[in-house]
């Protein structure tokens, strides 16, 4: 559509240079005619393009509004994404707290360690002195060496004690290697947890930026999408505005033409008037002399003149004409008047009124003027329109749904001559007369009966 639109356009504008170019004197209805067909195929370019600007701006709505569902979306993400991130950097947190923990554990444990490797070199100590000695024999070698019965006593008690010692050191021995084993598996469990809770953290996060990463693609082409409407509806706008400033100055020109045409009906007028006015001056000046002559005779008769002998001649107006500036355009009845009515196939405001007749009744000129327009119209049918100088003031009048029309653009037309016939062409419901009247140029429409007899 953009591509064909500015083609159309040149072709109107070059149609304009050319219609313009034509001299401008004497009557050029056929321009008239040309500019409103210009100017028609303007509207309907518009009318083009502004459909095209809506359908242009209701995608860039529809768009728009999927836009910010996605950026919602988006946002949400957002949430999920920074509570994933706080959840990971908490546990990158309790992990750290848990190797240094680890770290702590390891120094206890080497202490441990320690303790557990000094306690087994004691103790292999013990079992080679026990070998050397035959084991358990050395305790009595001991009790029997004493010298006395207070050192037996002392040496028993010595003994007792070392046996207990070793028996404690067994058993101390057991325990922290069990505690050693068992701090080693909770710190290691600890930690594994963290590390795969870490992971699944880092998996969801993961999975989230991989939305957002979606939605951001889509958004992008959203945006990319907008961006080429706009374009295109401001290229359409553009295009909007040149057709309708076009549109502008092809009314302007219409106009000018209207009034260049009721200044050649106002001349027109004018000349007949002053042909009338001359031909009653010539009338009465012929009688005056008709009149002096019959006087002459009469005085210089024998005879007197017979009061019986003079017959007076009138010339009455054709039936269908009324006197005054303006006669009914044809005969018959009148079926709709100006103004509101309700009619489900028809206008609800009629600009005119309506004269019903049988199809061929003659239709005449209401009043003396020049044949702007005779053509056909989709609601009219075959129309004619009469521009009129009315005591220096311009009016319009409008036959509609004719059956024949016996005149032509730019024909200087009197009150009363026929102009055409009675149909029912156009958008109609039987034979009938519509007639308008417009103050100035068409598109003024006023009640007919307010100026003409009807």
């Amino acid at each position: 559509m953009l591509k064909q639109s500015k083609p159309l356009i040149a072709t109107v504008v070059a149609t304009m240079a050319l219609s313009f170019g034509v001299g401008t004197t004497g009557v050029s209805a056929s321009k008239l005619d040309d500019l409103q067909n210009q100017q028609q195929q303007i509207e309907q370019k518009k009318n083009e393009l502004n459909r095209g600007i809506q359908e242009k701006s209701s995608t860039i709505k529809a768009n728009s509004e999927k836009k910010d569902k996605l950026l919602a979306q988006i946002r949400d993400l957002h949430g999920k994404i920074e509570t994933k991130q706080n959840e990971i950097a908490k546990l990158e947190q309790e992990i750290q707290t848990t190797k240094a923990e680890i770290e702590a554990l390891r120094a206890s444990i080497k202490e441990l360690e320690q303790k557990i490797a000094d306690r087994d070199a004691l103790l292999r100590d013990r079992v080679r002195a026990m070998q050397v000695t035959g084991g358990s024999a050395s305790y009595v070698d001991v009790l029997l060496g004493a010298n006395s019965f207070s050192e037996f006593i002392d040496r028993v008690s010595a003994v007792n004690t070392l046996r207990e010692a070793d028996r404690q050191i067994i058993a101390e021995q057991k325990a922290d290697k069990a505690t050693l084993e068992d701090q080693k598996n909770q710190v290691e469990s600890k930690l594994a947890t963290q590390e795969e809770n870490k992971k699944k953290l880092e998996a969801a996060k993961a999975e989230l930026d991989r939305q957002k990463k979606d939605l951001n693609g889509l958004v992008e082409q959203l945006e990319a999408e907008q961006q080429r409407l706009e374009k295109e509806q401001a290229s359409l706008e553009t295009e909007y505005s040149e057709a309708h400033e076009m549109s502008d100055e092809l009314k302007q020109q219409i106009v000018a033409e209207q009034e260049r045409i009721a200044v050649i009906a106002r001349k027109a007028e004018e000349e007949r008037k002053r042909k009338e006015a001359e031909a009653r001056k010539q009338a009465a000046a012929a009688a005056a002399s008709e009149q002096a002559e019959s006087n002459r005779k009469a005085a210089t008769s024998s005879k007197p003149a017979s009061a019986g002998n003079t017959v007076a001649h009138t010339s009455a107006p054709a039936p269908a004409v009324s006197g005054g500036t303006w006669t009914r355009p044809a005969a018959g009845r009148i079926t709709s008047t100006f103004g509101p009515r309700d009619l489900s196939w028809a206008s609800s405001n009629h600009q005119g009124v309506d004269i019903a007749n049988a199809t061929g009744t003659p239709i005449v000129a209401a009043g003396n003027g020049i044949v702007s327009r005779a053509g056909s119209h989709p609601t009219l049918g075959n129309y004619i329109m009469i521009t009129h100088s009315v005591n220096g003031k311009t009016m319009t009048t409008v036959y509609g749904h004719l059956s024949a029309i016996g005149t032509s653009q730019g024909a200087q037309v009197s009150k009363g001559q026929q102009i055409g016939r009675m149909g029912s062409t156009g958008r109609s419901s039987g034979p009938h007369l519509h007639f308008e009247v417009h103050i100035g140029n068409f598109g003024n429409p006023v009640n007919p009966m307010l100026y003409v007899p009807l």
